[in-house]
């Protein structure tokens, strides 16, 4: 067997898979989910016996110096993975998985009642299947350094401790000026937007930022995320909360901005591992880049308020265009993570990375893990939920025992600061964005960073775009000076 007639049999099992699973958290009828989940877990088994035969070890090893840098990378890529998988027994992994299928259902079920009970059991099976997969690892890292690991490579406690620890003494007595300098929060924010206008409204961003149906596809879900099934097939999901349209505009801006980093990896990679094996810090520092940078300016939203307004016009017509902008920048310490600001937001991801230590590091079972995870929220951001909804069911990540991903999103977060301040020496981003052409922005993106996917790591890609090293202060520099300008303090 050749290695492109391995890729061609890997690719296409997979391709069932993503697009089974992305039915199931989307479309799929909840009464047929035993039915599907077994399916899943079959596929996924396959999948699992095919890489880690022995015969494909053998074709990765031949191909992994070849002198084509795609093949030798992506023969790379898939070494690493099979390293981390290739000693768990094949039961074993098979029941894994289609715990985690099930468990996406009765964390589904848990968050929509309100009731942790309910995924409880799921979330400790979840827990003992983490660490047994880790544990069939040949690792000198612990279980914890392991699962950072898998959402960047050589990620691991001592940087994000160190970036946490910095954050947090520059951040949070700002956070506190910042919030004492604020007026009320707006009454917009909160105010009635129906289905339709929503409708209408996520139109409106796709359109104004390129994404349209020719590659990409947006749906609806419990919890906001992106799928990538290929270059040209790239999707999104969104989620509608009837008293916070806003919410439902950055989870769009926030997703095309995965969805457009897989969009614009070079052609030449498709089928290839590296399309889409870019490291998740990566990831979330396009998105984020994209929701907060771009998404939250004034210059993103002149061209485009009046159209929102036309689409509202009952909500937004007394509402002038830097009304709207102190308000989508309001800081306030809330409860849901994807829905908070910037600069509250990497407090949300203390708390998570926080009880994920507890649970890796201390043996710390579901029972009780509710209240602790209130307990971090109460500490780093002063507030206590009352229902877990508002607490440990709000992500869906442990859901599918994606376990250390949530520093991603603050690293990334800082990624992007840095990488928005090199954009801003090559292109003039402010006036691009008057101009409404974030096609200007997207073709820096992926000149510098998108067309490349997983050739390089993290850190590499860092220095190569901003000829630096990842430096924090870029991050803490940006978040002072926007919401100083902001509010005038």
């Amino acid at each position: 067997m050749t290695y492109e007639v391995l890729l061609d049999k890997l690719n296409s099992l997979n391709l069932a898979i993503t697009t089974m699973s992305f039915d199931a958290l989307t479309i799929a009828p909840r009464n047929g989910a035993a039915f599907r989940n077994k399916a899943l877990s079959i596929l996924s088994g396959e999948y699992f016996e095919l890489l880690t035969d022995p015969t494909t070890y053998q074709i990765l090893k031949e191909n992994e110096n070849h002198d084509n840098p795609i093949i030798a990378e992506s023969a790379k890529t898939q070494l690493r993975q099979l390293d981390k998988i290739k000693n768990i027994p094949s039961a074993e992994y098979i029941a894994f998985d289609k715990l985690k299928y099930d468990s996406q259902q009765s964390w589904q079920d848990a968050r929509e009642k309100g009731d942790y009970s309910l995924f409880k059991n799921d979330l400790d099976a979840l827990i003992a299947g983490q660490k047994s997969a880790i544990r069939h690892r040949e690792s000198s890292l612990s279980i914890y350094e392991s699962c950072l690991d898998d959402y960047e490579d050589g990620l691991r406690e001592a940087h994000v401790e160190g970036f946490f620890n910095k954050l947090e003494q520059k951040l949070v007595p700002f956070i506190d000026r910042v919030i004492k300098a604020q007026g009320p929060k707006p009454a917009f924010l909160t105010a009635t937007v129906t289905t339709h206008e929503q409708d209408l409204i996520s139109n409106l961003i796709k359109d104004h930022m390129g994404y349209d149906a020719s590659f990409g596809y947006m749906g609806h879900a419990a919890h906001p995320f992106s799928s990538t099934f290929s270059i040209n097939d790239s999707r999104i999901t969104t989620h509608y909360y009837e008293n916070d349209f806003t919410s439902n505009i950055f989870s769009i801006i926030h997703e095309i901005g995965h969805s457009m980093y897989n969009h614009q990896v070079n052609i030449e990679f498709e089928g290839y591992p590296i399309a889409d094996s870019m490291s998740m810090s990566l990831h979330e520092s396009q998105s984020r880049l994209m929701e907060n940078m771009i998404g939250r300016s004034k210059s993103f939203w002149t061209p485009l308020y009046p159209k929102l307004q036309a689409i509202i016009p009952h909500i937004l017509n007394d509402v002038d265009l830097d009304t709207f902008i102190k308000g989508i920048n309001y800081v306030e310490k809330g409860f849901i993570r994807v829905e908070a600001d910037e600069l509250t937001y990497p407090l949300h991801i203390m708390v998570r990375y926080n009880t994920e230590k507890e649970i890796f590091n201390h043996n710390h079972s579901a029972e009780g893990l509710d209240q602790y995870f209130a307990d971090q929220m109460t500490q780093l951001l002063g507030i206590t939920p009352e229902n877990p909804s508002n607490g440990i069911l709000q992500d869906v990540h442990w859901s599918d025992a994606s376990f250390g991903y949530f520093p991603t999103y603050a690293l990334g977060t800082a990624y992007a600061a840095q990488f928005m301040k090199k954009m801003q020496e090559d292109v003039n981003v402010d006036e691009a964005l008057l101009d409404g052409r974030m096609d200007l922005i997207f073709q820096w993106l992926r000149d510098h960073i998108h067309q490349y996917g997983g050739m390089y790591d993290t850190q590499t890609i860092i220095k190569n775009v901003t000829n630096e090293p990842f430096n924090p202060d870029y991050y803490i520099d940006y978040l002072i000076e926007k919401y100083s300008a902001l509010l005038g303090i």
